[in-house]
């Protein structure tokens, strides 16, 4: 973001982007974090439904902070959906799936979202560079995409109390040594993983790849 205000592109460029970003924002986090809500009701909480949070309106899952630091660095966070282990019925299984379910949901919404960006291309090449409403739709689907696979690989890493740490926490014993680990050091290791880098590194590796792989299977089918 900061990129864009020192590049050369004009204001209503700018504003375009800033809104095709939001729209992007408002669909990612509340899916996200729907699908834990959704899928903590499915094993039994209902904590979620009774404070309101089974919900897709964004306003409810928004956190303003996670929302400026992915404007402007490329990861945040949502705000977390209130969820009560005691009540999952199987327990463990229960505790993984509910995890797990944000990540998956991202990476849906990215993979649907490239998609229709290239199908979009192939029935009508030019829409995109035809008028603003084609702009504005060719910056929220590359937004979407990205964010969506950003948030599902951030939500990845095993640092508290990202999804990655709670996938973790649910496969191994409570008393584990890792768990207390990654619970006690996770903000040295997520400060590292930012200072050096590896973040990054990561990103690109793990969503990057996973993106231009789809851009191949999307190009192939559709032809274009």
């Amino acid at each position: 973001m900061v990129s864009l205000f020192n590049s050369n592109e004009g204001f209503i460029y700018i504003l375009i982007y800033i809104i095709a970003y939001v729209m992007a924002l408002f669909v990612a986090m509340p899916f996200h974090e729907f699908a834990h809500a959704f899928a903590a009701k499915r094993e039994g909480d209902y904590t979620a439904v009774a404070l309101r949070r089974y919900t897709l309106a964004p306003l409810s899952h928004i956190d303003a902070k996670g929302m400026l630091f992915l404007l402007f660095f490329r990861f945040g966070w949502a705000k977390p959906v209130p969820i009560d282990s005691r009540n999952f019925k199987r327990g463990k299984l229960s505790s993984f799936l509910v995890s797990i379910a944000g990540i998956i949901t991202n990476i849906v919404l990215g993979t649907i979202f490239l998609f229709i960006y290239y199908l979009i291309y192939k029935i009508a090449p030019n829409f995109y560079t035809s008028c603003l409403y084609g702009e504005l739709l060719y910056l929220f689907l590359q937004l979407s995409v990205t964010l969506n696979f950003s948030l599902a690989f951030f939500n990845l890493l095993p640092v508290y109390p990202l999804d990655g740490y709670k996938i973790i926490e649910s496969v191994l014993k409570w008393d584990s040594k890792v768990v207390e680990f990654l619970k006690n050091y996770s903000l040295i290791i997520y400060i590292g993983l930012i200072v050096t880098g590896i973040y990054y590194y990561y990103f690109e590796f793990t969503a990057g790849t996973i993106i231009r792989l789809l851009e191949k299977l999307f190009s192939m089918i559709l032809g274009v």
